[in-house]
């Protein structure tokens, strides 16, 4: 875990370093979450107060979204621990923190330096257990094995739906106007509904889930229209009576950076989906792993 006072200080760096305007942070964190108190924010990015860990990494996600969205070449603010960096897709952002004698201290030139080109969001490699998307890097049935063994332990098949995850789910159907929004767990053979809103989902076996292939890798799943996708058109969920037309899905992680469920979005018309769109659908991901870690 990094020092509380290290992570902040990372956040102001940045915020000066690349001239982000702090009502742009405010206004962008505020469209995320209800939480948090603004003047103890601004508190925060100031120097004076501390804030929880949640509000933290937060805060170091939206600073990055906005160097992303800037082109800005500033190096990024830090997140609490290196599984939160490596899931939310700015780790090629962050100069690497050692402990020194005399504490924390960079080990790496600056991102910009050692680094032409960033990762896109929608491009990033998951943190799975220290191993990429390539199937030669590990035994998929370690993987697998490990991903269920870090599902169980998150206790969240055992409480139902909870009202953290429905706060959010009911946020992402605001925003986007769709049929349902939903959050899905994967298990070995089923997709299991953690919370929803709205009429579009439910529980289903594995082979069938649209969440299932979200989570094979860490980007946003866009299906535009799958009554024509080659993939889908025959897919029971399209063909039968509940008619999915649009689906959007990202993968969400625990603690130890294992893929094990989404956040989804699905709607019986066809709709399109900017960048934009699939970066307000990772910061809903991004607040999900963030509950799921406290």
């Amino acid at each position: 875990m990094l020092d509380e006072y290290v992570q902040q200080w990372s956040a102001i760096q940045t915020v000066r370093a690349a001239g982000l305007r702090l009502e742009d942070i405010l206004t962008t964190y505020f469209e995320l979450t209800c939480e948090g108190d603004e003047l103890e924010l601004q508190g925060y990015l100031s120097g004076l107060v501390m804030v929880p860990v949640a509000e933290r990494d937060l805060l170091a996600q939206v600073i990055n979204e906005l160097l992303d969205s800037t082109g800005s070449l500033t190096d990024g603010a830090q997140y609490s621990d290196q599984v939160t960096a490596s899931s939310s897709g700015y780790s090629d952002y962050l100069r690497t923190l050692t402990l020194s004698p005399d504490d924390y201290d960079f080990d790496a030139l600056p991102a910009a330096e050692h680094s032409t080109t960033r990762v896109s969001a929608l491009d990033s490699t998951a943190a799975t257990g220290g191993k990429g998307d390539d199937p030669d890097e590990t035994d998929p049935d370690e993987t697998e094995f490990r991903r269920l063994h870090a599902l169980d332990e998150t206790g969240l098949l055992d409480t139902g739906s909870e009202e953290r995850f429905d706060r959010i789910t009911r946020q992402a159907r605001d925003h986007f106007g769709v049929s349902s929004a939903y959050m899905a767990l994967i298990t070995e053979d089923s997709q299991i509904i953690k919370s929803v809103v709205g009429p579009l989902a439910q529980n289903l076996p594995r082979n069938l889930a649209m969440c299932a292939k979200t989570i094979e890798q860490d980007r946003t799943l866009v299906i535009p229209d799958a009554s024509i996708h080659p993939q889908w058109l025959d897919h029971p969920l399209v063909t039968g009576p509940l008619g999915i037309r649009f689906y959007a899905g990202h993968p969400i992680s625990t603690t130890d950076g294992m893929r094990i469920g989404t956040i989804c979005l699905t709607d019986d018309q066809p709709r399109t989906f900017t960048n934009y769109d699939a970066q307000v659908l990772r910061r809903l991901a991004a607040q999900i792993q963030i509950e799921i870690g406290i």
